[in-house]
């Protein structure tokens, strides 16, 4: 398994496939693994590069840099994929992300690529909220339970035998985070993205209450902002991003966006 040294951190990531690069931010508890499928439908097309951020998966336990991990978690995630892309020479890339995922590529395309001077060909953010109450959050949380439950032997397969550690720190992170009244990400980010986006979820979801207001208040602030959303979840368990309720419809829907930025940008 390939890994890279990052601020002094060893970051396990992953390539496949030839072409333009899709680089994938892999959302709360879960590592690049759990996004296998998706990484392999896109590789097809795409140079498809995800990573596990550190102290998950198959990266180092140690997270360094603890007062950038409270000052703004979702941009330091995407610190790191802008520093991993410098570091494989890859200059401009689609973003895609699901749930804290989505905020990271959002961070990437509004503020890190602009800084280290790399280039976001377009993002696709699904199932997110770009601000969140305190007492929103404790919600989500509560039912985090139930998921670990179902999806422990996948979550041992992504994170190791310490995998619990990894989901309780998580959790532990984001009651803190709901606890000082929950988050909101800064306008100036939201409305310095040049490149196309595309915000995809479904109304069912738990984990994402007033989707459709939230992404109502995106698109009146993000440049160029487009809007898929679902009117069920395909899925029996609703806490799952949209990405994997409906997989056959967001790849559809992903595939649409990066061919119509292809051809406006001339390929």
């Amino acid at each position: 398994m390939p890994k890279i040294a990052i601020a002094e951190q060893e970051i396990h990531y992953t390539k496949q496939g030839s072409g333009k690069t899709l680089l994938m931010f892999p959302d709360h508890i879960h590592s690049s693994q759990a996004y296998a499928e998706e990484q392999a439908y896109f590789s097809d097309r795409f140079q498809v590069v995800s990573f596990d951020y550190p102290g998950t998966g198959r990266s180092t336990r140690a997270v360094k840099y603890q007062d950038e991990v409270w000052y703004d978690l979702w941009g330091y995630w995407s610190d790191f994929g802008t520093h991993l892309l410098l570091e494989l020479g890859i200059e401009e890339c689609y973003v895609m992300g699901t749930g804290g995922g989505s905020l990271a590529a959002i961070h990437f395309a509004g503020a890190h690529a602009r800084t280290h001077g790399l280039k976001a060909r377009g993002v696709i953010a699904d199932s997110f909220l770009a601000r969140c109450s305190g007492q929103a959050m404790h919600r989500q949380i509560n039912g985090r339970e139930h998921y670990y439950r179902r999806q422990a032997n996948s979550l041992q397969q992504q994170h190791g035998d310490d995998w619990w550690q990894v989901v309780d720190g998580d959790t532990s992170f984001l009651r803190t985070i709901a606890d000082q009244g929950g988050y909101e990400i800064p306008t100036f980010i939201l409305n310095s993205i040049t490149c196309p986006v595309l915000l995809t979820g479904n109304v069912e979801d738990a984990m994402t209450p007033d989707v459709a207001s939230e992404y109502a208040r995106l698109v009146g602030i993000i440049p160029e902002c487009s809007i898929y959303l679902a009117s069920k979840s395909g899925h029996p368990y609703k806490e799952h991003p949209w990405m994997w309720s409906d997989p056959d419809t967001f790849r559809m829907l992903a595939d649409l966006f990066m061919s119509k930025v292809e051809a406006a940008k001339g390929g």
